[in-house]
């Protein structure tokens, strides 16, 4: 009979305690719905995605541009961002320093699109695995990409062949500089600025030589253009350091040619200023490293996103009438 009574006592008190845990958790729960409702920023904080960077060349100001607008973004979207690159340009390096970052299963990558079907193999390995992959400056063609940002290199040519036709009025050789073959930004540049200069029946490109994105290699093959056809009238660079190099060459030979050149470093602008170049394109990295981000955003959101999104180009220098007058140091 006691041992009875002991045992109802027991679950008496069994029933009031679980009733009292109940009761707590409920308060609880309670309590941290009203703190979510309060602070749904901190409270339902999920955790941040990692995004890795990968420029072309580590501490290049082009690429430490798209990199702060990139940084800027990802501020706002709560995003964490991670920026590497070469410290000097080398394409291999660029493609390894890819499958590092598909190694280490980051929330989605922005790399430069360098050609060839390593880069292309390695973009489509990072995609299969659901990792999403964004081109920027130069795209990757044929690749399975998510989306690509940057200028739309084709129009830009374009615009480069009519600004040439213009200065030149209409008549001439041109020589051009591209900074690599395999890049697709420079092929798309080089062949809308021959549909223009197509349609000149008294201009023609004389040459295209490769500057393997160096100053001194484009000085070296702007002085190879000049020796091989004399009567050149411009030379036109469509990597960042192509017109720097190709006015090194024209000073040293002591003669003048008209000389278009790309992106705005400091020199470039100075050399603009003066005259030395007659003019620059000038395309916008801020924007292009923002805009990847906030697309990505949009992405993880599940929103769709455009499978192509162009920056905008500027013009800076003189774009009138203009004529070398030959012999002459600039």
């Amino acid at each position: 009979m006691f041992n009875r009574k002991w045992s109802i006592a027991l679950l008496i008190l069994l029933g009031g305690f679980l009733y009292t845990l109940i009761q707590f958790i409920l308060s609880t729960n309670r309590l941290q719905h009203q703190v979510d409702n309060l602070l749904p920023g901190q409270a339902q904080a999920v955790p941040s995605r990692r995004v890795l960077l990968i420029s072309q060349e580590l501490d290049n100001p082009y690429w430490r541009s798209i990199e702060q607008g990139a940084r800027k973004a990802a501020g706002k979207y709560g995003m964490d961002l991670e920026y590497t690159g070469p410290l000097r340009i080398n394409p291999e390096e660029q493609l390894s320093l890819l499958e590092q970052a598909i190694a280490s299963r980051p929330s989605a990558i922005i790399v430069q699109g360098t050609g060839g079907a390593d880069s292309k193999g390695l973009i489509d390995r990072a995609m299969a695995l659901g990792i999403p992959v964004v081109t920027v400056d130069a795209d990757e063609p044929g690749s399975r990409r998510l989306f690509y940002v940057g200028s739309d290199n084709l129009a830009a040519g374009e615009e480069m062949g009519r600004l040439v036709a213009e200065a030149a009025n209409g008549k001439g050789k041109v020589g051009v500089l591209v900074g690599t073959v395999r890049a697709d930004s420079q092929r798309l540049r080089l062949e809308g600025l021959r549909s223009i200069i197509a349609s000149y029946p008294e201009m023609k490109i004389a040459d295209v030589r490769t500057s393997d994105i160096s100053r001194l290699q484009a000085s070296e093959q702007t002085r190879s253009l000049l020796a091989a056809h004399p009567d050149l009238k411009a030379v036109v660079g469509f990597s960042s350091l192509d017109g720097l190099g190709a006015l090194d060459a024209v000073r040293q030979l002591r003669t003048n040619r008209l000389l278009f050149a790309f992106d705005d470093l400091d020199e470039t602008k100075e050399a603009v200023q003066k005259g030395l170049i007659k003019l620059t394109l000038v395309q916008q990295p801020l924007e292009m490293g923002s805009t990847a981000i906030t697309l990505l955003h949009d992405y993880f959101q599940g929103k769709s996103v455009p499978d192509v999104s162009y920056t905008s180009i500027r013009l800076l220098g003189d774009s009138g009438m203009a004529k070398p007058d030959g012999e002459g140091a600039p």
